[in-house]
């Protein structure tokens, strides 16, 4: 008989490595909260840091040069400066998120969120993106009459100390931020224990 050309298989056992579980750069580990740059800290934090004061009034609009964010330093305020203003808003983290709340207003965070590092003039001006939109009816309801009515002085001193005519403001309406009844000057940013890079605002009593 002819002898066949069969011959068994030869395998080999090989080890295989485990699999090896991508990991965060260090570089974007990015820790419950941060420490923000001093514009934006809580202003007895930023004293004690030795920074100057920062004046920023969130019933106006800081892309406006008039209502820009200013610094006093020494007697005299003036504008933050550009490099200010472009600051990260950490310089211990890439931080392309994060969310305020003021507790008097938290029905409307402010929530913001971009594709790049975010800026220190990117808070000042959601903060006053958010809480410059028009009360709806449904919210001056919620609100309830007593409390609108307690807020009316707040409303009308916004319109005179604006930009525009004191009439055409007063026509478009209450604001959210009138709703803190002349309470408008930032104060700073504290972290929230227990939520991740949420942040309440405060304003000056």
């Amino acid at each position: 008989m002819p002898r066949s050309n069969y011959m068994p298989a030869y395998i080999r056992e090989t080890r295989v490595a485990p699999a090896v579980q991508p990991t965060t750069p260090a570089w974007l580990a990015v820790p419950e909260h941060c420490m923000l740059q001093w514009p934006l800290i809580e202003f007895a934090a930023r004293k004690r840091e030795g920074e100057p004061p920062v004046y920023f009034d969130a019933g106006f609009d800081p892309r406006q040069d008039k209502y820009a964010p200013r610094a006093k330093r020494g007697a005299y305020s003036t504008p933050l400066t550009r490099e200010e203003c472009t600051m990260c808003i950490s310089s211990s983290a890439y931080i392309p998120e994060i969310i305020i709340i003021s507790r008097k207003l938290e029905m409307w965070p402010v929530h913001i969120r971009g594709n790049r590092n975010l800026r220190v003039i990117d808070i000042f001006r959601q903060i006053y993106d958010t809480y410059s939109r028009q009360l709806t009816q449904e919210e001056l309801m919620r609100w309830g009459p007593e409390y609108i009515a307690r807020c009316e002085r707040a409303f009308k001193q916004r319109c005179e100390d604006g930009p525009a005519l004191t009439v055409h403001a007063e026509r478009h309406g209450m604001l959210r931020i009138d709703l803190l009844r002349g309470r408008r000057i930032f104060k700073g940013l504290v972290p929230i224990r227990g939520k991740p890079m949420h942040y309440e605002l405060l304003f000056e009593d």
